[in-house]
Formats: C-alpha cells, sequence, structure tokens
C-alpha cells in the first residue's frame, strides 16, 4: 500500500463508503459519483437500460449495468487520481473537514473539491492508446467506445465483449 498508516498523515486504513470518514475514502467516493454518473449517461445515450446489469445484483433503483462498466475505469481513472493527489501531496488531510460525532462524514474544503475535479479531468482527457483496438483515445473516449462495444454485443454486431483492461 502507497499509504502507510505509520507514515502518512492521511490515517487511511481501509475503505469506508457511506459515509467516508477520511480524505482518501471522500475522494474515493466522490470520484467513484462522477464516474459513475459519466458512464451512466453514455449508457442512455447509447439506447442501453443502466438498470439492467450482469455482474451487479439487480435492485430497485440501482442502475446495475452502470455500475457494472465502471469497474472497467475505477482503478485506472479514480484510483490514480486519489493515489497521484495524496502522495505527491497535491491534497492533504488539512483539505477535508472531518466528522465531529460518528456517523457524520468527511467532506471536501471548497478548493480541495476544485483541485480534485480539476485533476479527474485531466485524467478523463489523457491519452491513452486503447488496449484492444490501439487507437489513441482519452479515457472519456475509451469509456465512450467500451459502451458502444457493449451495445454492439447487445445487437449481436460484435460477438464477444472484450473488457478494457490495461496492462
Amino acid at each position: 500500500m502507497l499509504l502507510k498508516k505509520e507514515d502518512s498523515s492521511w490515517g487511511f486504513s481501509r475503505r469506508v463508503r457511506q459515509p467516508p470518514t477520511d480524505g482518501i475514502n471522500a475522494m474515493l467516493s466522490y470520484g467513484y459519483t462522477l464516474l459513475f454518473y459519466n458512464i451512466y449517461s453514455l449508457l442512455r445515450s447509447r439506447g442501453l437500460n443502466p438498470q439492467v446489469g450482469f455482474l451487479h445484483a439487480l435492485r430497485q433503483g440501482h442502475p446495475a449495468l452502470a455500475s457494472d462498466m465502471m469497474e472497467e475505469f475505477r482503478s485506472i481513472v479514480v484510483d490514480a487520481v486519489v493515489w497521484k493527489l495524496a502522495v505527491n501531496g497535491q491534497l492533504t488531510p488539512d483539505d477535508f473537514d472531518y466528522p465531529k460525532t460518528a456517523g457524520e462524514g468527511c467532506f471536501f474544503k471548497p478548493h480541495a473539491r476544485q483541485t480534485f475535479i480539476k485533476a479527474l479531468e485531466e485524467k478523463f482527457n489523457s491519452a491513452i492508446a486503447h488496449p484492444v483496438t490501439g487507437t489513441a483515445l482519452d479515457y472519456r473516449r475509451c469509456m465512450e467506445y467500451q459502451v458502444q462495444h457493449l451495445s454492439q454485443v447487445i445487437r449481436g454486431i460484435d460477438a464477444d465483449y472484450q473488457a478494457m483492461v490495461l496492462r
């Protein structure tokens, strides 16, 4: 782990989601939410039903397909941004408001939220060669490509779905 509790002021020891209790968990939760809704809007724009997924259980009101599709991008986009910001000191624990009582969440201070969004947008827009096609795209276009590819598999145009996996 990059952030060891003994030598990090972050105090991150495990994933805590609802509500996040520290800055790392707050960044992960917020980043995953932004990624989720980017994927959700791409699914809707391609005419796919985001409620019906393959990996995540069907639950009332939960867009399981959006959760499925975001798994390909969770670590390579959001986790990468969070670790970069934390390790490089672009954000520090002082950039967050911590819970005062049990059950409350940790929140970004306004300038920290802006820093995080800027870093995430830079990552979305950064160039990468798509690992399956070799086409030069940015991460956002890769997400769009993967949604289009899934749509073609469902419609019988493409035979098998190939996940975007970086090596």
